[in-house]
C-alpha cells in the first residue's frame, strides 16, 4: 500500500471522527475508570474549527482513503517565572487503523510531524502516552524520544 502524508482538510473530517471513535473506545477498554465509552475527543464541529486554527497541524495518512493522523498544537512558553521560553509542537493524538498497522504509517505521520516542529523553528516535539498495554511507546523509543516527567497516579 502506497501512502501519502498530506495535511488534513474538511473533506476529512468524517473520517477522522470515525478515527477519533476508534481510539476512544480503545482507550475506554483499556483504562474504563478514566475514559468515557462511546465519545471522541472532538466532535465534528470542533474538528471543523480545528482545522481553522493556525496553531494546530493535523496530518492524515491517505493510502486508498485515510488510514491514520497524527493532531499536533504549537505551545509556547514565554514570561514564565520558572520556565525558559521556548516554542514546542505538542503530539495531541496519533492513530493509525489497526488494518493498517505494522506498515510504517505512524512513522511517517511521526516524521511529518517532526519536519512541521522544525518548519515552525521548534525547541522539541512532545507527547503523552498512556500506560496501556499497546505498541506506541515503543515507536516512540524508536523514534528516539525519551522520557522528560512522568505522570503518576494512585488509583483509590
Amino acid at each position: 500500500m502506497e501512502v501519502t502524508i498530506r495535511r488534513a482538510c474538511c473533506d476529512d473530517i468524517a473520517r477522522l471522527h470515525e478515527m477519533l471513535l476508534g481510539i476512544a473506545a480503545f482507550h475506554g477498554n483499556a483504562r474504563p475508570d478514566i475514559f468515557k465509552t462511546g465519545s471522541a475527543k472532538y466532535s465534528p464541529d470542533d474538528l471543523k474549527n480545528i482545522l481553522q486554527n493556525p496553531d494546530y497541524h493535523i496530518f492524515v495518512a491517505d493510502g486508498n482513503g485515510v488510514c491514520g493522523y497524527v493532531f499536533c498544537i504549537l505551545q509556547t512558553v514565554e514570561d514564565h517565572p520558572l520556565l525558559q521560553s521556548r516554542r514546542e509542537l505538542y503530539v495531541d493524538d496519533l492513530y493509525v487503523e489497526p488494518t493498517c498497522r505494522g506498515k510504517g504509517i505512524a512513522t511517517l505521520l511521526m516524521e511529518k510531524a517532526k519536519q512541521q516542529a522544525e518548519a515552525c523553528r521548534c525547541d522539541c516535539l512532545t507527547l503523552n502516552v498512556w500506560n496501556v498495554p499497546h505498541s506506541a511507546l515503543a515507536l516512540y523509543e524508536k523514534l528516539g524520544y525519551t522520557e522528560r516527567k512522568r505522570y503518576m497516579e494512585l488509583p483509590l
